[in-house]
């Protein structure tokens, strides 16, 4: 029975839940056996899901940033996790509340706390002051609030859960498909315990612990699941489903193959940058439908807009998926650019973790910019003079570099990169956020200006 029924909303609500570190395949409905996730199953069974969605950048900040501000990485300026939304970009929410809309965020981390600019255009911001927070933590205040508005309020709720990031362990609360030895010996891993492993290993980890952190991902991804599942329920005892546009999607995925293991920010393939996206809305998706549009978090704001009636705002790219897109779309990737610090640490992971189940670790890019465009048959990534064209849906095929012998494909998707750098350019924030190696390169390359006092001009073209 919904509670609200004294009053309807003029506009439909919108509920946008992201979990951090979810892989598409990780889920029953994009083919996960046996499925963990039989809430969002079921939502799914309800809604419309996109099979092709792409994160712009496998990291945090600058992925939910893309999905407020319907910009690439490189256009919003937010690059890594150290860097901040400014304020004067325009949001999702900040356009949804100058519409009448009630707007609150509850996240589970706190680099998405008010300090990184994710507050903006969010009257309530409610996130933990250090570190991160279980589902549970950020569900409860969620409903409370959602409970405490006027029933005829339209409200925007984004709710950010965190628990198949790292570290990986069982939750209390779900009994997984985990090996009861391992985990006797393993009850969490992260990158310190997989240090431990590696150097009592000569370098390796073993196949056995692999697949007992992919064990343990998966009872993460079963745990946010029943609370996704919690929320909607408390959702329905307030609202009517079908006056709220619910989405589930992701920031990222996690890379557990082809030479990244445990990881996302340092991964480029399908694992890390193929999300899910399921929207429940009668009115704009037909439930149950799967769609084939090529998408990327860029269009998750216009596609909200339009639902709820109301116009992009000019500074908005992207585009709404309700309209049938270009078959042939690419959609631009980028590696983030490290700090100085973090790629110390990084280059140690590397070195400590040489092989995972005896395949090597791929390196860290640290001197050049990287990144590429996805489609829906090819992906393509530039770093510096070093190319890389993958034929996708099929492995090995998808992780094996089929640049050499494409040269007439790869100099189409280089030329098609070119152009899409020119016409999403680079904004570079605060150069001191960058590492010395690859800032010397953007210098060198007219992307931004050397220190004061540093009178040498930059050489090469403005790309």
């Amino acid at each position: 029975m919904v509670l609200a029924a004294c009053g309807s909303p003029s506009r439909p609500s919108v509920l946008l839940i992201t979990i951090d570190t979810l892989r598409a395949d990780a889920l029953g409905v994009y083919g996960a056996e046996p499925s963990p996730s039989p809430q969002i199953d079921a939502l799914a069974a309800e809604a419309a899901v996109f099979e092709h969605v792409i994160s712009p950048m496998p990291m945090t900040r600058p992925a939910h940033f893309s999905m407020f501000t319907a910009r690439y990485p490189r256009e919003h300026g937010v690059l890594n996790n150290r860097l901040s939304l400014p304020e004067d970009a325009h949001t999702l929410a900040e356009e949804l509340q100058a519409h009448g809309y009630r707007t609150g965020a509850f996240v589970a981390v706190a680099i998405l706390s008010e300090t990184s600019g994710a507050s903006q255009g969010f009257e309530v911001m409610d996130a933990p002051r250090r570190r991160q927070r279980h589902a549970e933590g950020v569900v409860a205040p969620t409903l409370e609030w959602l409970g405490s508005l006027d029933p005829a309020d339209p409200f925007f709720a984004w709710v950010h859960l965190f628990d198949p990031h790292q570290p990986y362990e069982q939750p209390d609360a779900v009994l997984g498909d985990v090996d009861a030895e391992l985990l006797r010996a393993y009850p969490k891993l992260e990158w310190s315990d997989f240090y431990r492993v590696a150097e009592a290993n000569g370098g390796d980890i073993p196949r056995a612990v692999l697949d007992h952190a992919l064990a343990l991902y998966r009872s993460e991804v079963a745990y946010a699941d029943r609370e996704v599942g919690r929320l909607l329920d408390g959702l329905r005892a307030v609202r009517d489903l079908d006056d709220v546009v619910v989405v589930v999607t992701a920031d990222h995925g996690e890379c557990f193959e082809n030479g990244v293991y445990f990881e996302h920010a340092d991964c480029l393939q399908q694992g890390a940058l193929r999300v899910p996206l399921i929207v429940r809305h009668p009115e704009s998706f037909e439930p149950g439908a799967r769609i084939d549009t090529l998408a990327s978090h860029v269009d998750l704001a216009p596609t909200l807009l339009q639902a709820v009636g109301v116009a992009a705002p000019e500074s908005f790219g992207g585009m709404a998926l309700q309209r049938p897109l270009d078959a042939a779309r690419r959609v631009l990737v980028q590696y983030p650019f490290y700090q100085s610090r973090a790629v110390a640490g990084r280059l140690e992971k590397r070195k400590v973790i040489e092989t995972v189940a005896g395949e090597t670790a791929t390196p860290v890019v640290v001197s050049e910019e990287k990144l590429g465009l996805v489609g829906r048959d090819w992906s393509y990534l530039r770093s510096g003079a070093r190319e890389e064209l993958y034929r996708l849906g099929a492995r090995p095929d998808e992780w094996t570099n089929r640049a050499p012998e494409q040269p007439i494909v790869r100099a189409d998707w280089s030329a098609e990169l070119d152009a899409m750098m020119d016409r999403h350019p680079l904004n570079v924030l605060d150069a001191g956020e960058i590492n010395e190696e690859l800032r010397a390169t953007l210098e060198a390359l007219g992307y931004i200006q050397p220190p004061s006092g540093d009178s040498s001009p930059p050489s090469g073209g403005g790309r």
